[in-house]
């Protein structure tokens, strides 16, 4: 049998429920390092979230960062030799007016020596990267509102904030890597982050699912508490999110390695970067804090409570102590001992076997005859009356059975 197939049937099994202050933990400490990174560095935003000019050129000879910086001056926020195959200079600066513009596009072109329609430029407003800011975050937004009305009318409310808290821990832990690799923050990026909140939903919803299923059928009386069948549900489908999480994220690893290094395309760069992190961050956050967070929440209802208490309490007390003995009942005066309720019945004493009384030698010849009387008239057949015939009645064919005699006593 697989080891997926021993685990949904609780053969094997992991307390991930058990251990969640440890995953709390490790992922309290990922949270804190990524909102520190937000604030410093912070995220490097591009040109089309804060406007400004962007000026790219294949220079025909090798060129330094250092001779672009004094050949632009101080226009120039962000200037970068690539070094793949052709290399690139891209140089960013803040919005300018169209005479600068000219003068930065003459030099580059002088320095790089290629023809001044050789240097591609690219304007971007800050109007326009205010507006698409705006509308990821009205984006975002109404995402979190689909979600928690989904999620509260097919399951139950504390599931839909449970699942909400681990779509914020993916967001975070996906925003504060992106922001420690210094890769740049585009419109790509922000693709990035809401097929992510999808894949990270999707492996919530997969276990928040089994979980319903398992503790549907949890009552007062049940052995199971709503954490054991929780961490069931999580053995019961760790196997699946991990398989659907790494056939996602060998396609992205591909995306991003292939695409972005080999074939130079920065945009796959900064679409796979944000893709493989939220991925995995939401196969972790679906195991190991959205069903802990859930049954440490559930569990503090009166209901689930007082379950947890009675398993516990039967667990420390051993097996065979669910039903208490009932209390023996109180003897009465001139009665016997009273009987035990778990032991077996006592067996009825044996009767004596009776003795017929000797009769006297002058009854002898009056038994005789009585005797003699009783078999005669039970040899005589006794006379039916006849039945008056019903229309639709058949009339039934004789079984065939003789009558038995009647057995004689035995003489003394």
């Amino acid at each position: 049998m697989s080891l997926a197939s021993r685990m949904y049937h609780g053969e094997t099994s992991y307390d991930f429920i058990g251990r969640r202050r440890l995953w709390f933990s490790i992922s309290g400490l990922l949270v804190l390092i990524s909102l520190a990174s937000l604030v410093v560095p912070g995220l490097n935003f591009g040109i089309d979230f804060k406007g400004g000019a962007v000026f790219r050129v294949q220079p025909t000879h090798t060129v330094t960062e250092a001779q672009v910086r004094r050949a632009v001056g101080s226009a120039a926020e962000v200037v970068q030799v690539t070094e793949s195959n052709p290399v690139q200079v891209i140089v960013q600066t803040e919005e300018l007016p169209s005479a600068e513009v000219a003068r930065i596009r003459t030099e580059l072109a002088q320095l790089t020596g290629v023809e001044r329609n050789g240097v591609s430029t690219e304007a971007i407003g800050s109007k326009w990267g205010s507006t698409v800011s705006r509308k990821a975050v009205v984006g975002l937004l109404v995402f979190l509102v689909a979600v928690t009305l989904y999620v509260s009318l097919r399951m139950e409310f504390k599931m839909a904030v449970a699942a909400l808290v681990a779509l914020l821990h993916d967001l975070i832990i996906t925003c504060g890597i992106y922001a420690l690799a210094r890769f740049e923050v585009t419109p790509a990026t922000v693709i990035a982050v809401l097929t992510i909140l999808g894949y990270s939903l999707y492996d919530t919803v997969v276990v928040f699912d089994k979980v319903r299923e398992n503790t549907g059928s949890l009552t007062a009386m049940s052995r199971t508490t709503y954490s054991q069948a929780t961490n069931l549900a999580v053995n019961q489908t760790i196997m699946r999110s991990l398989n659907t999480s790494l056939a996602s994220l060998l396609p992205i690893l591909g995306l991003l390695l292939v695409g972005s290094y080999l074939l130079g395309a920065e945009t796959l760069k900064d679409l796979g970067l944000a893709l493989f992190v939220g991925v995995a961050a939401g196969a972790y956050s679906s195991i190991f804090i959205a069903p802990p967070l859930v049954a440490m929440w559930k569990e503090k209802e009166p209901r689930y409570a007082q379950l947890r208490a009675r398993v516990e309490r039967l667990a420390a007390q051993g097996p065979g102590t669910e039903r208490p003995e009932r209390p023996e009942r109180p003897v009465r005066a001139g009665a016997g001992p009273a009987r035990r309720a778990t032991g077996p019945a006592p067996a009825p004493p044996e009767p004596e076997p009776e003795t017929e009384p000797e009769l006297a030698p002058d009854e002898e010849d009056l038994e005789e005859a009585a005797e003699t009387e009783s078999a005669v008239v039970a040899q005589t057949p006794a006379r039916r009356q006849p039945q008056k015939p019903r229309p639709n009645q058949q009339r039934r064919k004789p079984s065939g059975r003789q009558q038995s005699r009647p057995a004689k006593r035995r003489r003394r």
